[in-house]
């Protein structure tokens, strides 16, 4: 009785390998597939990016240069306006330093509590 049990027991392991060897080789073909998919969608999402880095690299370029001639025009300006009127920006200093001395010289008031 414990023979037939044993070559009973053989069979069903030996069904079971075979089942786990059919399962692995499944498995090996879905990772192949799998990996050759995911491949394919980096390739693409590499190029998407790619071309999406590249145009906004050329926006952040045109942006700086806009700014920086933006920045050179109002230099002009400001230098021409201080050049013609330089009393009225030497009084506007002497106002901004004197209310910066009357806001950092005043007493502080102290919120004791009771």
């Amino acid at each position: 009785m414990k023979e037939k049990e044993m070559i009973h027991a053989a069979a069903g392991t030996e069904k079971l390998n075979e089942a786990l060897a059919h399962l692995n080789e499944a498995a090996k073909e879905r990772r192949e597939e799998l990996q050759r998919l995911l491949a394919e969608k980096y390739t693409d999402l590499r190029a998407a990016i790619g071309g999406a880095a590249g145009a906004s690299a050329n926006w952040m370029k045109e942006g700086g240069r806009e700014v920086g001639e933006t920045a050179k025009v109002a230099a002009s300006a400001v230098d021409h306006s201080l050049r013609k009127h330089p009393w009225y920006y030497v009084g506007g200093a002497a106002v901004g330093g004197l209310l910066l001395g009357l806001l950092i010289g005043r007493p502080r008031r102290r919120h004791d509590a009771a």
